[in-house]
């Protein structure tokens, strides 16, 4: 209240004239999409601009439930249309005579009704924000949050994800080549809708025959166990013989079970292409939540870990992964699980299960913070650190469990223990090139007073970590888990020579390691998804993205490694690639719009080799010097074509593509991410990479009038200035 307001409240009543109150107009809360990117909301209906230029339903942001703005809007139209209908076809009705009828008009046919079906742009002052401009945004804004819930629930990433070396790789892509504009669906056209009640999922009962809940639960403990042995076998299938026996167990125990089976369930879905009522178990396991979650619990904390095991490989889940993850996180705080507890508190088969339950709450924090830019959880500092003993869940309660079976044993345990050493690694790498910059305390960092050392160091103890892989055989059930340990070693090769906080001009020897590991990974993946072996989750997703979007940036960046790739080899990864994300697509949408903005810059990064191997041979430049040999046989894979080493298509022959002057800028691609690693951006991840990447033909837009240049020119001018272009979209 200013000091004239003062005097006048202070002031005593005299006949004064009272002025008329000034009608306030009502402020309108911002829908929930404006909402959750914090961006201004013009409070339009049916749909604000921001939503109508991108296409996507408008929700009131005030409203207690989500009903899209245009709701009334829509009810008004549709009761008019029918209205019509009626006095065309029995006029002898008196549409006045209704209950509780009050006319308010009919809704107006003005321009605003056809945005409904043809959206056009506004004019006068918002001339000036074109679709595209929004569209372009898009292209590097929409990359800095992640839907870790299946949904809309988005999330702050980091440097350390990944997220923002795509989107820096992909900045220019979008800011360059025309973007389709997205329109709202014509409700009119729109005519088929599904009745909710056929969405709704039912509980599913155990199956009637044991041997069928046997082979599902199975199905978990050969694939999921191997990496997360929160669980201990023997005593799940005694629940499980109690349960068809009709002997009461509790509801914690039969929520384990049927979470086992849901999972257990959705893998073998997946490998035989049969539906086995996954979600029906979930359904079950659901109804038996309530008394789970009131106070912390060991067995809660399993419960937990089998809620994010099931999150991350069904989008249809509809949790939280973050959430549970940092619930899982506080409980086992609370329990002091990262603690070794006096051996007169706990037997050893007990101490066991939870230090094992610990390592698997410690390694899923190292991925989810390193994949989402988050800070660590719980520091190692906090922890003891004690790894379990390599032992089957059989010989637990035996007398070999104070002594364990020795390291060169292969065991149960074998595979995660590995893994738990590895996720230490993770640690460190992360703390070391991905936490600079900020006020830590001393003790929360590993000392490092020669960087360029230590990055030697934790290569090695990376290549011994891989060198020391337990191998199960090949060809049995178990094998797969060899081919995923070594996914997660090339995963961190390349968390560390990638550009980073610290490096952030790798070396051209660092950039033919990473696009190597690169390389291995694209692989890897492509014998488990040939063998049916492909476990595929969330997380697989981003891997195998990353993974490529890594090779893009290898090849493409000045001083890179494009005389050093065999473009046989290159091609048959990149296929390979678009051949996993098409199956991973099937479960999860997010997939397949990755896939189609990956085949896009596919055509243009082949395109480019083409046209330069056909103007070399014509001798319209100069040639290129005697070539180093192929960059597979520089780290030592046997041959150039070694990778992916299985059947595929001929590649097309890919015609030439006009682009630029042929030659790459002088800059190097560095992220800066000193200034720019912390920016929040506004869309998830999984839900840009995938936008539409329309048909390959990239130089369609030169048919339409106007030229824009194609993926080839526009990759090479981005990487030149890619500075210059990054200050601008900041």
């Amino acid at each position: 209240m200013d000091a004239a307001a003062v005097e006048r409240s202070d002031a005593p009543s005299g006949p004064t004239t009272q002025r008329p109150c000034k009608a306030r107009s009502r402020i309108s809360a911002a829908c929930v999409r404006c909402q959750k990117r914090k961006i201004r909301c013009d409070g339009a209906v049916p749909a604000c601009g921001a939503c109508r230029k991108a296409g996507a339903n408008c929700v009131g942001g005030g409203a207690s439930r989500d009903i899209p703005r245009g709701y009334v809007h829509d009810l008004e139209a549709r009761i008019a249309w029918l209205e019509s209908i009626v006095r065309e076809h029995v006029p002898s009705v008196d549409l006045g005579a209704g209950p509780h009828y009050q006319s308010h008009g009919t809704p107006s046919r003005g321009p605003k009704d056809s945005t409904l079906s043809h959206p056009q742009p506004d004019d006068g002052a918002s001339d000036a924000y074109s679709p595209e401009d929004e569209s372009l945004s898009d292209i590097t804004h929409q990359i800095g949050l992640v839907s870790v819930t299946s949904g809309t629930d988005l999330r702050y990433l980091g440097p350390s994800s990944g997220l923002f070396f795509t989107k820096f790789v992909l900045a220019g892509l979008g800011r360059r080549i025309q973007v389709e504009k997205q329109y709202s669906p014509d409700p009119v056209k729109d005519s088929l809708s599904i009745p909710a009640d056929l969405l709704v999922v039912r509980p599913q009962d155990l199956p009637s025959d044991k041997r069928h809940a046997r082979w599902l639960s199975q199905a978990y403990f050969e694939t999921v166990h191997l990496q997360f042995p929160f669980l201990h076998g023997p005593s799940y299938f005694d629940i499980l013989e109690k349960l068809y026996d009709g002997v009461e167990v509790g509801p914690t125990c039969e929520f384990q079970v049927f979470m086992v089976l849901a999972i257990g369930a959705t893998i073998l879905a997946r490998r035989a292409k049969i539906p086995l009522c996954a979600e029906g178990y979930y359904a079950s396991a659901m109804t038996r939540l309530d008394g789970i979650f009131q106070k912390a619990s060991f067995t809660g904390v399993q419960c937990v870990l089998l809620l994010q095991t099931y999150a991350m490989n069904n989008p249809s889940s509809g949790l939280s992964l973050w959430s549970l993850h940092y619930h899982c996180l506080a409980w086992t705080i609370e329990l002091g699980l990262q603690r070794n507890a006096p051996g007169n508190l706990f037997s050893v088969p007990q101490q066991e299960l939870r230090t094992r339950v610990f390592w698997c709450v410690y390694t899923i924090d190292r991925a989810l913070c390193t994949l989402m830019g988050r800070p660590l959880g719980l520091m190692d500092e906090q922890c003891d650190l004690r790894l379990p003993l390599n032992i089957d869940d059989k010989d637990l309660d035996s007398s070999q469990t104070k002594s364990g079976h020795g390291d060169d044993s292969l065991t149960d345990m074998s595979s995660a223990i590995h893994l738990f050493k590895l996720a230490r690694l993770n640690s460190e790498i992360k703390c070391v090139l991905y936490c600079v910059g900020r006020q830590y305390p001393p003790y929360t960092r590993p000392a490092t007073s020669d960087i360029v050392r230590w990055k030697e160091d934790i290569l090695n103890r990376l290549r011994k970590w891989k060198e020391e892989i337990p191998r199960h055989p090949e060809g049995s059930e178990r094998s797969g888990i060899n081919h995923l340990c070594e996914i997660k070693y090339h995963e961190l090769i390349m968390l560390v020579l990638r550009p980073n906080p610290v490096f952030q001009n790798p070396t051209q020897a660092a950039l033919r390691e990473c696009f190597a590991s690169a390389m291995q990974c694209s692989k890897l993946y492509h014998e488990l998804y040939a063998a049916n072996t492909l476990h595929y989750s969330w997380i697989g997703v981003h891997s195998l993205f990353l993974c490529v979007i890594t090779m893009f940036y290898c090849v493409w960046t000045p001083g890179g490694v494009a005389d050093e790739v065999d473009v046989d080899t290159l091609m048959r990864a990149l296929k390979s690639t678009s051949d996993i994300l098409s199956a991973t697509g099937e479960y999860w949408p997010e997939a397949r719009r990755s896939r189609d903005v990956l085949d896009r810059i596919s055509t243009a990064t082949v395109s480019r080799f083409t046209t330069k191997f056909c103007e070399t041979q014509s001798g319209t430049v100069n040639p290129r010097p005697p070539p180093t040999p192929p960059i597979s046989a520089n780290l030592g894979f046997e041959q150039a074509t070694e990778v992916p080493d299985v059947d595929f298509i001929s590649p097309p022959d890919f015609q030439a593509l006009q682009f630029g002057n042929g030659s790459f800028g002088t800059g190097y691609m560095s992220p800066v991410y000193e200034t720019q690693a912390d920016s929040f951006t506004t869309t998830d991840m999984l839900s840009y990479f995938m936008g539409s990447g329309g048909d390959g033909n990239m130089n369609n837009a030169q048919m339409m009038g106007g030229y824009y240049p194609s993926v080839d020119e526009v990759m090479q001018n981005f990487f030149a200035n890619g500075f210059r272009d990054l200050g601008e979209i900041q």
